[in-house]
């Protein structure tokens, strides 16, 4: 729209309005109506509702309502009464809903504290327009708003001038300022010009266009000169033109740090100026293939309560968030519904060592959100014991290395563990446990532990997925395969997944079109209505255990393709009557080495999988294990093929432990972050766990152990110690030598200089 039909528009919509009715809102009583949504109610086509200062709390619904809605401003051109008239959403909806209106005019008020209506998330913060036709936003300030799609505005089927509106401080997963979405048409007043800066995002930080919306951006200031998508993102056919005469901010080219107890008007270059805020970190640094950048993000907790952080925290390509340690880093999320966010990254990223968790009133989508990134290193993070949420990790097209994720005690709305769509790459040394569904879960065909659909190869490696539930008959504890039109095999090596409660009429299912291949893996004491495991596509088995209590421990299902079953030393609860080939429709390969007698598990060990010095799996596997590409180590960290009956050869076990065996001493922490290299293994543990250090220089070194509730449990240690690398181990009781019960505990290591706190998990 130019100039000039721009202000025929205005024109056009007050020559109407001048045979209109004017709704005056006064909150002392002397006008026609103390609200303002009882004004809006009285209204008719072409009205005014005028509205003198103070604080509206309230989430207004224009739906349908063709009129003006303004301060004093509008009347006296007087800007002052924009800061004192306020309509403020109070962190529940939108603060104002518009749909199907037209010729519709919000001027002159300050507009904050939404927190959006649904629509597909809680889109629209502060403001959300759907098929409005001849809008008009003038002379307003929009800020503090958050929104799924739009902190402060989300619009679609639109066609809406934007004149004089500040929006600012805004937070969002998509379009912290706006989101401009399905076809809208936006026009920006040449003359009186809209500023738009410093908002934040998932992406977007600023703006988000979708599907074929092409804006020209015209504004005083925007939060830089020449926004890349981090700052305005486009999908969909959509594009931008820019036309900016101020930059607020400045990015910069190097290592930032930050800390709980920052200010983020510090440089943020040095651990002594660290800045406060981990989003705004995001937001100022600039990294790219040639300088390939890190965000340090000191000890501590992170919550808008404690220090105002904002979330989500969003991503650049070639960028490292790093935490100090998993354990004493804490993202508490009580601001937005997403925590971490990483999408469209044509290059590397990372996050690593941190603890998330939500604290918010409204449903949370997802605790870690990532899609379209060429490759993702998620390393050292635990989620634990969160609620109200849709998704706790989901995945879209990412090519990704997993390691060391802790995923335990949540109760979500739909995916309690990891869902995984279009991924490559590998999950290890995790833990996924004590996860559960909702009895009425949001979507059919979730899961309590895990969904995959790999678009190449995917492998599962020396991780344990334990006691996740769903009551629900439409949801099972695993589902992995492909998406229609991608291939890819997905493997499990040396993982342990048991006491899995699925109503589904199986625990497991796996499709994956180039097949699925478990090698050593441990399937005990899970339960379903008719099976453990189901499969609609190739499956081969090598030296796995099933012992769980189900009518059978693998289903073929019967597709409209015939697919295969290679079963190899493996000891199948049953043996091949363990085996439910519906119609008999599949092939079946069944190697002579397989058993079906009791494993004689370790049940009152430990490890209650672990093996027993009679079990029949011990030193039954397969004889090569060439082609199996097993790590060398086992579950618990021993050497993985051992001579476990003494007779001199040495042959791997069945199942993800192997008896008898050394340990190799890798660690699950491959990032340390300091050179103390504090760690402990194993973990989980039961009953002992050793506690690993190193020292830099000599000096004194105590060692406690809290529990969760911050009581000191022990004293391991309160001594001088040499230079180098030392150990002692904790037996699980405390300092009356009284054992402890199972939980999560945390270790804190102190010397004059530095202060580590780590946590561990002992089960029983």
């Amino acid at each position: 729209m130019n100039q000039k039909l721009f202000i025929f528009f205005v024109f056009a919509i007050l020559a109407i309005k001048s045979f209109s009715v004017t709704w005056v809102i006064k909150q002392d009583g002397t006008g026609n109506f103390i609200t303002i949504q009882e004004g809006i109610n009285a209204s008719a086509d072409t009205d005014t509702v005028l509205v003198y200062p103070g604080t509206y709390y309230e989430n207004l619904d224009m739906t349908g309502k063709n009129i003006t809605l303004a301060s004093l401003e509008m009347t006296t051109s007087d800007p002052q009464y924009i800061g004192s008239t306020i309509i403020d959403g109070q962190r529940l909806e939108s603060c104002i809903l518009i749909h199907y209106a037209e010729n519709v005019i919000i001027r002159g008020f300050t507009i904050q504290n939404g927190y959006g209506t649904w629509l597909t998330g809680n889109d629209g913060g502060g403001i959300q327009a759907v098929y409005v036709e001849n809008g008009l936003f003038c002379n307003c300030i929009i800020n503090n708003n958050i929104g799924q799609k739009g902190g402060a505005f989300y619009t679609a089927l639109s066609n809406l001038i934007f004149s004089g509106l500040h929006i600012s401080e805004n937070s969002s997963a998509l379009g912290g300022g706006a989101y401009f979405d399905n076809q809208t048409n936006i026009t920006f007043d040449p003359d009186n010009l809209c500023d738009i800066y410093n908002n934040n995002a998932g992406k977007g930080a600023d703006l988000f266009a979708n599907y074929a919306v092409t804006a020209h951006v015209v504004v005083d200031t925007f939060t830089v000169f020449n926004p890349d998508k981090y700052f305005a993102e486009y999908d969909m056919d959509a594009s931008y033109a820019f036309d900016i005469q101020h930059n607020w901010m400045e990015l910069i080219s190097q290592d930032l740090y930050v800390s709980p107890n920052g200010d983020d008007a510090n440089s943020g270059f040095s651990p002594s100026e660290p800045l406060k805020n981990v989003s705004w970190a995001v937001r100022k640094i600039q990294p790219d293939s040639l300088h390939q950048l890190t965000i340090h993000v000191a000890a501590g907790t992170y919550s808008y309560a404690e220090n105002q952080q904002v979330y989500p925290i969003g991503s650049k390509p070639y960028l490292s968030i790093i935490g100090e340690d998993m354990e004493s880093t804490i993202l508490n999320n009580d601001y937005a519904p997403c925590t971490l966010m990483g999408w469209d990254l044509n290059g590397n990223l990372t996050f690593a060592n941190f603890t998330l968790n939500n604290f918010l009133d409204h449903i949370m989508s997802h605790m870690i959100y990532l899609r379209e990134i060429d490759f993702m290193e998620l390393h050292n993070i635990t989620i634990d014991g969160n609620e109200n949420f849709r998704w706790n990790i989901i995945g879209e097209f990412v090519e990704a290395v997993y390691d060391n994720v802790i995923i335990t005690n949540n109760h979500g709305l739909a995916f309690s563990g990891i869902s995984f769509g279009l991924h490559k790459g590998i999950l290890k040394n995790s833990i996924i446990m004590n996860n559960s569904l909702v009895d009425e879960p949001m979507f059919n065909g979730s899961t309590s532990a895990m969904t995959l659909a790999c678009y190449d190869n995917f492998q599962i490696e020396n991780t344990i997925i334990s006691s996740n539930s769903s009551t629900n008959e439409n949801n099972a504890t695993i589902a992995i395969g492909n998406l229609s039109g991608y291939d890819g095999y997905i493997v499990f090596d040396n993982c342990l997944i048991s006491d899995n409660v699925s109503a589904k009429d199986y625990m497991m299912n796996v499709s994956a079109d180039d097949g699925t291949f478990l090698n050593n893996v441990t399937f005990a004491n899970n339960s379903s209505s008719f099976s453990t495991l189901r499969a609609t596509n190739n499956l081969t088995m090598r030296n796995c255990i099933m012992q769980d209590d189900t009518d059978y421990e693998i289903y073929l299902f019967n597709t409209t393709t015939d697919f295969v079953l290679d079963v190899d030393n493996c000891n199948i609860k049953n043996g091949f009557d363990g085996i439910y080939n519906e119609n008999n429709a599949n092939v079946i390969n069944w190697g002579d080495n397989n058993i079906g007698d009791n494993p004689i598990f370790d049940s009152l060990g430990t490890y209650p999988y672990a093996l027993l010095s009679n079990s029949p799996c011990i030193d039954t596997g397969t004889p090569d294990t060439t082609g199996l590409f097993l790590p060398p180590w086992d579950l618990l960290y021993n050497q993985r093929v051992w001579d476990g009956n003494n007779n001199g050869e040495a042959i791997i076990d069945m199942g993800c432990y192997e008896f008898g065996a050394d340990t190799v001493g890798v660690y699950y922490n491959e990032l340390p972050v300091t050179n103390y290299e504090l760690r402990n293994y194993p973990n989980p543990f039961n009953p002992e766990t050793k506690i690993v250090f190193n020292l830099p220089e000599s000096g004194r070194v105590k060692l406690e152990i809290f529990n969760i509730k911050g009581q000191k449990v022990k004293t391991l240690i309160d001594n001088n110690f040499e230079k180098g690398q030392h150990s002692v181990t904790w037996i699980g009781k405390d300092d009356n030598n009284q054992i402890v019960s199972s939980g999560v505990y945390f270790y804190k290591f102190s010397t004059p200089t530095k202060i580590l706190t780590k946590r561990m998990l002992l089960l029983k």
